[in-house]
């Protein structure tokens, strides 16, 4: 490389993707992508329903901004390691990216608090199913005397027949979760 062309070369031109002068790579948008990857990666492994395609890009928003957190931190823990000083920019960067991940993950339901609502949510559907599956024989019986009131009373095994089906049905999905 040279400062002029008519001066010789004093080193060879940096090549693509020379990573020498890179010590953390909080700010490096090479790093953060590759990073964010493997989040995305990890993240629709543990939580396939994510996988929705209307998804994709706020995930990858998600996914670029823990990234851009953990390399930060990583950069502020090996330099508190080191002894080094630690930089206020890269104190910065990381406080700034946790919180655009933070905010991201609780829209998309990924953070801590939407998992622990997730299985809230979980619980009171089979909570709801058990309760359902139990009242089924009254239930039954009340859309016998629905039926026959309405002068329907030759379907009264298709419609039980149906509901008990919807039931086990909807039990089964609740089941795979």
């Amino acid at each position: 490389m040279t400062c002029r062309p008519d001066h010789p070369a004093r080193h060879e031109d940096f090549a693509e993707g020379n990573l020498a002068r890179v010590r953390h790579g909080a700010y490096s948008p090479r790093k953060q992508a590759e990073r964010a990857e493997l989040v995305l990666r990890d993240l629709l492994a543990s939580r396939p329903d994510l996988g929705d395609p209307e998804l994709l890009l706020p995930l990858q928003l998600f996914a670029r901004a823990t990234a851009a957190h953990e390399l930060a931190h990583e950069g502020l823990e090996n330099a508190a390691a080191s002894g080094s000083a630690i930089s206020a920019r890269l104190l910065e960067a990381a406080s700034s990216a946790a919180r655009a991940a933070h905010e991201l993950g609780a829209e998309l339901g990924v953070g801590p608090l939407a998992q622990a609502q997730l299985r809230q949510v979980k619980a009171q559907t089979a909570l709801s199913l058990a309760t359902l599956a139990r009242e089924a024989p009254s239930v039954i019986a009340a859309l016998r005397q629905t039926l026959a009131v309405l002068g329907l009373s030759g379907r009264v095994e298709e419609f039980s027949l149906t509901f008990a089906e919807q039931l086990a049905l909807v039990a089964g999905d609740d089941d795979e979760d």
